[in-house]
C-alpha cells in the first residue's frame, strides 16, 4: 500500500530549491546515492540544471518547486531496489509529469520507505508553469495503487457497507496510538520544528502549530488505515505518554542542544546519555546514545558508531587547534612585521640625522679653514647662512 501526498511549499527563493534537493538526496537516506534518480535532469546537477532553465525562461521567480511524497506501509515486503522501480514507472506513466525536470530518491531511514518528487515548476519544453487540481491528484494516487498490485503489494481500498476498516481490523490498536509513536519518534529525530513537520509529513501527517504552541496533526486518508482524513490535537494522545506541547517543543530544544553540545564535549555527552539510558531503559541502556548521536548529529554523523564519531570529532578538534596554531603564528608574523617596520623607520631617521651630522661637520670644518686662511668674507656669510644655529 503506499500513500501520495503533496507537500506544501510556500512562495519562497531559490535557495529552498536548493535546500530541498540536498535534503531528498542526503547520502544516510539513500544508500550513498544509489537511490537517487531523475527525469529529464541529471540528480547530481539538478539544481543547476533546473535553475538554468528558469533564467533561460525568465520564470524564476514564484514558487520555484513541487513536492510530493509516496509512502509506503511499513509491513508491505519491499525493498529500497523495488521501489526504485516503481518510482521510475509512476514518473513515466504520470502524464502531468511530462515536460517538467524531476529530481527524486527512495529514503531508507524512516519507519517505511517513502520517495520524495521534487518537480521543477517551469517546463524545460514550453516554459508553462506547473499546475495541479485535486483530480491531478487522484490520478496520481490511482496509477500508485496501479503499481502496487504490480508489485504485490497491499492497496487502500475503501470498505464497503458491514465491512471493517484496517484499523478496526488491527485489534487494539487505534490510529491515535500509531500517531502517538510517529509523533514521538519524529520528536526524537528532531532538532527544529521545520525537521519535525517534514518528518511527519513522510508518515502521512501534517501538523500545524498555534500561536500558543498548541499542535493539531491531520492524519490523511490512507495513513493508519483510515478511511477518510482525520484531525487530532496533542491533548487527545495523553493517554499514550506526554504529549504536552511545552515536553514537545523542550524536547526538540534538547535536542539542538545535545547537537551543539556533541561538538564540544562528545564524551560528556555520551556519557550522560548513557547513563540516562541504565536509568530508563535497563534493558537497552544505549537507547539515547542510538537515538541522539546517531540521528540527530550534523550530517557526517548519520549512520555512523560511537566509535567513529570520535575519531570524526577527534580528528576535527586536531585540525582546529592546527587551524589556532596557525592563526596564532600568522598573528605573530604580522606583529614582528610591524614591529620591524617600526624599528627600519627608526634606523632610516637615525641615519637621515648621522648624515645631516657629518655634512654639517665637514661645513664646520671648511668654516674653520677659511677663517684661519683670512677669506674673511666668506665667513662672514656663513655666520650669516647659520645664524639659526646660535639661538
Amino acid at each position: 500500500m503506499a500513500i501520495v501526498k503533496p507537500i506544501k511549499v510556500r512562495v519562497g527563493n531559490l535557495a529552498g530549491l536548493r535546500g530541498v534537493l540536498n535534503y531528498i538526496k542526503a547520502d544516510f537516506k539513500t544508500k550513498n546515492g544509489t537511490l537517487v534518480f531523475g527525469k529529464d535532469c541529471i540528480p547530481e546537477k539538478a539544481f543547476e540544471q533546473m535553475l538554468i532553465t528558469k533564467k533561460a525562461l525568465h520564470k524564476d521567480t514564484g514558487r520555484q518547486y513541487a513536492h510530493f511524497v509516496q509512502s509506503f506501509y511499513r509491513y508491505d515486503n519491499l525493498t529500497p531496489e523495488q521501489a526504485l522501480e516503481i518510482g521510475q514507472k509512476f514518473m513515466e506513466r504520470y502524464e502531468h509529469f511530462k515536460d517538467f525536470q524531476i529530481c527524486a530518491a527512495v529514503h531508507t531511514n524512516g519507519p517505511q520507505l517513502h520517495i520524495h518528487y521534487v518537480v521543477n515548476t517551469v517546463s524545460h519544453v514550453d516554459g508553462r508553469k506547473w499546475q495541479s487540481s485535486p483530480e491531478d491528484l487522484k490520478q496520481m494516487r490511482s496509477i500508485s495503487d496501479d503499481l502496487c498490485r504490480e508489485y504485490g503489494l497491499n492497496v487502500y481500498e475503501k470498505p464497503h457497507k458491514g465491512h471493517r476498516s484496517y484499523g478496526e481490523y488491527k485489534a487494539n490498536y487505534s490510529w491515535k496510538q500509531q500517531l502517538a509513536e510517529d509523533v514521538a519518534r519524529c520528536v526524537r529525530a528532531s532538532s527544529n520544528t521545520a525537521d519535525f513537520k517534514l518528518l511527519l509529513s513522510e508518515c502521512g501527517v501534517d501538523c500545524d502549530i498555534g500561536k500558543k504552541k498548541s499542535l493539531l496533526f491531520t492524519v490523511q486518508a490512507g495513513t493508519y488505515g483510515l478511511e477518510e482524513e482525520r484531525k487530532c490535537s496533542n491533548w487527545k494522545l495523553m493517554s499514550y505518554g506526554d504529549f504536552t506541547s511545552e515536553n514537545i517543543m523542550q524536547s526538540i530544544g534538547f535536542n539542538d542542544f545535545v547537537i551543539d553540545a556533541a561538538w564540544h564535549d562528545f564524551h560528556l555527552v555520551s556519557e550522560v546519555l548513557a547513563a540516562l539510558g541504565a536509568s530508563d531503559h535497563p534493558d537497552e541502556p544505549q537507547i539515547y546514545e542510538k537515538t541522539f548521536l546517531a540521528n540527530l548529529c550534523p550530517e557526517d554523523f548519520k549512520g555512523k558508531t560511537k566509535l567513529q564519531i570520535e575519531q570524526i570529532l577527534a580528528e576535527r578538534k586536531y585540525q582546529e587547534l592546527i587551524a589556532a596554531q596557525t592563526k596564532a603564528i600568522q598573528e605573530r608574523i604580522a606583529a614582528e612585521q610591524a614591529q620591524a617596520a617600526i624599528l627600519h623607520r627608526s634606523i632610516a631617521g637615525l641615519i637621515e640625522e648621522f648624515i645631516h651630522w657629518q655634512q654639517q661637520k665637514q661645513l664646520d670644518k671648511q668654516y674653520e679653514i677659511q677663517k684661519n686662511s683670512g677669506n674673511t668674507m666668506e665667513a662672514k656669510i656663513y655666520d650669516e647662512e647659520n645664524e639659526w644655529e646660535l639661538y
